[in-house]
């Protein structure tokens, strides 16, 4: 396995790892825990969220993608989420321009 396939196979894990944390998030709410774990769902999402987004920096940095391709794709998406769904309409407006 080559740099740029172990860097695209650990992307793909911690994109597994977020949809679990998730799927928890939805079970059981955002800031209830497992028993015996010290961590609320919450706080593991956004662990999991942070390990992915290290991974996406970590395909930056070796050039397997473009900074300025991931930022249009980005923009583009708030974009049609503005248009065809709900999230910004209960979203902080402090929050809301962070996005644009």
């Amino acid at each position: 396995m080559n740099q740029e396939e172990e860097v695209m196979a650990i992307l793909a894990e911690e994109c597994a790892e977020v949809i679990q944390a998730i799927s928890k998030c939805n079970r059981f709410g955002m800031d209830n825990s497992k028993p015996g774990k010290p961590k609320t769902n919450r706080q593991h999402l956004e662990e999991e969220v942070g390990d992915l987004v290290a991974m996406v920096d970590i395909m930056i940095d070796l050039g397997i993608i473009s900074v300025a391709a991931v930022d249009f794709a980005a923009v583009a998406k708030v974009e049609k989420l503005k248009q065809w769904s709900t999230v910004f309409q209960a979203l902080p407006e402090a929050n809301a321009t962070n996005l644009q």
